[in-house]
Order: C-alpha cells, then structure tokens, then sequence
C-alpha cells in the first residue's frame, strides 16, 4: 500500500493505491537447458487527485464539477512468462499478459469520454549477465489495446478506439566499486489508432540512476530523467484529457538527490531529497519549473 499526501498548492497531486500479486513458477528442462514457467496475477487500485496547471486548482469541467476522480481507476491483469536458459549468462524469455483497467469516474454525463479499456500483449526479451558484473535486459513487445467508451475520431459516430503499441525496453546495470553502482533504462512506444490517426503518438523516455554507499550505512542517491512525447498528427493535435487543451508535444527533464541513513537502529531510516522537475509543452500555460524538497522516514522489517 503506499500514500502520498501534498500541500493544497500548485503542485498538489494527492495519491494513494493498493496492489496485490499472486506468483507460481514451474521449473523444468528443454533438453540439457533449465527453463521455468512463471504465472501472475495482478490486481490493483489507484486514487489520484490532478492539479491543472492551466486552472491552477484541481481540475475541473467547464460547468465547474470538478474531475478530481477521472484518474481513479480499478485494474487486473494475468500474465504467463517463458524463459531459457542458453547457459549461466544468457536466457530469452516470452511473455503474454490479458489485463483491464476501469475508471471509477467517466464523467460522460458531461460530455467526457470513457477512458476504460481492456489489453493484450506480447513481449519476447533477451537477459545477459556478464563477468563485470553488468546486467543487460533487452525486450520488444506489442500490445493491442481497445477502449469501451474511446472513439477513433472527433465525434461519436465513429467506431471505438483500438491502439496498437509497439514499444521497447533497454536496462543496463553494473557495478563501479564495492560502494558505488549505477542502472540506466531506455524505453518507449509507438501507438496508431484504427481511424483517422488523431491519436497516432510516439514516447519514448531515458532514466538513469547512481548509488553511492557511504560510511555507517548512509548512501546517496542521484537520479534523472527526460521523456518526449508527439503526437504525430500536429494539424489536429489531441484534446488533454484532464485540462481540454490540446498540444502536439511534450518534452520534460527531472533531477534528484536523495541522501538517507539509518536513525537509531538499522530498521528505521531517515531521508532528504530535493527533486527539480521541467516540463516544455506547445501550449505555454502547460509548462512548468518546480522545485520539491522533501523529509522521509522508513520502516523496513
């Protein structure tokens, strides 16, 4: 379970979500090579509040109701993963996942759209480990997602929204020294609706993170990222669904550092992190430069 409270100002973005997962894995051999087969079931619920940058409040309609719950939603999914194992460093895997998610708040009575939707998907993948110690994750996948109340054209006559996503994934991680390590991950899509491609969008988004171990358990933590996103279709570019503003494009950037150690015993953990964030958006009242410092203290069993 996990919670996150802010302050009722410009950045506040309340939430809270519950999640629960059931595993079982078959071990078993293909010849002389060790393969298993792992089967996961996912369920999941989220309560978001979203603050609108341009309204400068918590989203609301144009009649004035306020749409704090349209991102409140409900999801399952079960997945089933193949993987060999080429030898001790390299293995490939398959994996099939059928899921939903369900928003708690349509708001259609008000002219909005179901953003409910079920999905499918496939993704190959390859695993590498290597003498360094680097660890290498490569994975390809296509998801074919279809929406119950999501139309593929400006008007409600037209057939509901099917999204083919075909997207990627590169994970490296590896050890420097005994006191340092570092992980990058590489990932990103390429959606196309099934009409008149209003939607047709691509993503795609770089993080990188640094650990330094210091004296007496303490550790910093350093982070960054930076993420693009276009829709393809600029002459007529998609409506923002919790603003109603539309933009062709996004780019943003995040900064963190985050320096902690172990307060009393080593079960408890305090924390101080200051995070930058940066968001550059077409339209101008959507962007945004904002500063977070926070104060963390952590239980672990």
């Amino acid at each position: 379970m996990h919670r996150d409270i802010y302050s009722q100002s410009s950045n506040a973005a309340d939430n809270s979500s519950i999640k629960g997962r059931i595993d079982w894995t078959g071990r078993f051999k293909f010849g002389e090579r060790k393969a298993n087969l792992n089967l996961s079931s996912y369920v999941r619920s989220e309560q978001n509040s979203y603050y609108s940058q341009i309204q400068r409040q918590v989203a609301e309609t144009s009649e004035g109701d306020l749409i704090e719950n349209r991102f409140s939603f409900d999801s399952a999914d079960f997945r089933a993963e193949l993987k060999y194992y080429v030898d001790k460093k390299t293995s490939w895997s398959l994996l099939s996942q059928v899921g939903q998610r369900n928003y708690q708040q349509d708001y259609e009575d008000i002219g909005l759209e179901r953003l409910d939707y079920t999905e499918f998907r496939v993704q190959p993948g390859l695993r590498y480990k290597a003498d360094s110690g680097l660890n290498a994750r490569l994975f390809l996948y296509h998801k074919s997602r279809s929406y119950k109340g999501l139309h593929n054209a400006h008007d409600n006559q037209s057939s509901l929204l099917e999204y083919s996503l075909k997207g990627y994934g590169v994970a490296l991680s590896k050890p420097f020294h005994q006191r340092v390590d570092a992980s990058l991950y590489l990932s990103g899509y390429f959606a196309r609706d099934n009409g008149q491609g209003i939607r047709d969008l691509d993503f795609h988004k770089l993080s990188i993170n640094l650990n330094y171990q210091l004296g007496g358990e303490a550790k910093i933590v350093v982070k960054a990222q930076a993420y693009w996103r276009d829709y393809l279709n600029s002459g007529r570019p998609q409506t923002e669904s919790e603003t109603g503003t539309s933009a062709s494009s996004r780019r943003g950037t995040e900064a963190e550092l985050i320096y902690s150690r172990p307060l009393f015993s080593d079960f408890l953990r305090g924390s101080l992190g200051l995070r930058r964030q940066v968001e550059t958006n077409e339209v101008i009242a959507l962007d945004y430069r904002r500063y977070i410092f926070s104060i963390g203290l952590h239980y672990e069993l």
